[in-house]
C-alpha cells in the first residue's frame, strides 16, 4: 500500500542520521578518520564507506521504481521467501548491534585512507538515498519487492528495505561513534 505516513517517518530518521554525522565528525582531521582500535576494526572513514557503497547498491532500482520502469523478476514476483527474508534482514540490521556481522565483498570499505571529503560525500550519497525515498511517496512500497544487491535470492519488500536500511545508517553511525569515544583516539 501507499503510506506516506511510513515515507516520512522514515525520511526523519535518515535526517536524523546526517545530522549525527555532521555533529559527530564535521571537525575531525584524516589522522581521527582513519583510526582504527585495532587491525581488524573499521575507521570512522570506513564505516561511512560503507554507508555509502550499501545505499548506492540500490539506486538503480530506486531509480527505475520512481520513473515507473521497474520491472519485478519472476523470483520477485513469486519467492514464497519475501516476507521471511523481510523480517531476517529487520532483525539483524538494527541500529543497536544484536550481534556482529561481517559485511559482503561488495560493501565492504577498502583498507585504504581516506580524505576528509568522505564526510561530504558520505551526506551528498544519504541526500540522495532520502530523495528517492521521498518520491516513493505514490508508490505501494509493500508490493514491490526487490532483490537484495548482494545475494539476489534474497528478496524483501520496498517497505522492509527502507526500514532496514535507514537503521543501517545509524548502525554504523554509533559504530563510528564508538571508534570516535575510544581512550586510544587520537585528540
Amino acid at each position: 500500500m501507499k503510506d506516506e505516513a511510513f515515507i516520512r517517518s522514515i525520511r526523519e530518521k535518515g535526517a536524523e542520521a546526517k545530522e549525527k554525522a555532521r555533529l559527530e565528525f564535521s571537525n575531525i582531521s584524516s589522522e581521527q578518520l582513519n583510526w582504527k582500535p585495532s587491525p581488524e576494526s573499521w575507521s570512522i572513514a570506513q564505516c561511512l564507506e560503507h554507508l555509502i557503497m550499501a545505499d548506492r547498491c540500490y539506486f538503480s532500482n530506486l531509480k527505475k521504481i520512481v520513473e515507473g520502469t521497474y520491472k519485478m523478476s519472476f523470483w520477485e514476483k513469486y519467492s514464497p521467501f519475501t516476507a521471511a527474508c523481510g523480517r531476517i534482514m529487520k532483525d539483524q540490521l538494527q541500529e543497536q548491534v544484536k550481534r556482529k556481522m561481517i559485511a559482503p565483498a561488495k560493501i565492504r570499505p577498502s583498507a585504504s585512507e581516506f580524505k576528509v571529503g568522505i564526510i561530504d560525500r558520505y551526506h551528498k550519497s544519504l541526500d540522495e538515498f532520502l530523495e528517492y525515498i521521498s518520491k516513493c511517496i505514490n508508490i505501494d512500497i509493500d508490493k514491490t519487492i526487490i532483490s537484495s544487491p548482494t545475494l539476489q535470492i534474497v528478496t524483501y519488500s520496498l517497505r522492509d528495505a527502507f526500514y532496514f536500511l535507514i537503521r543501517h545508517e545509524h548502525r554504523h553511525l554509533n559504530q563510528a561513534i564508538r571508534v570516535k569515544n575510544y581512550e586510544a583516539f587520537p585528540k
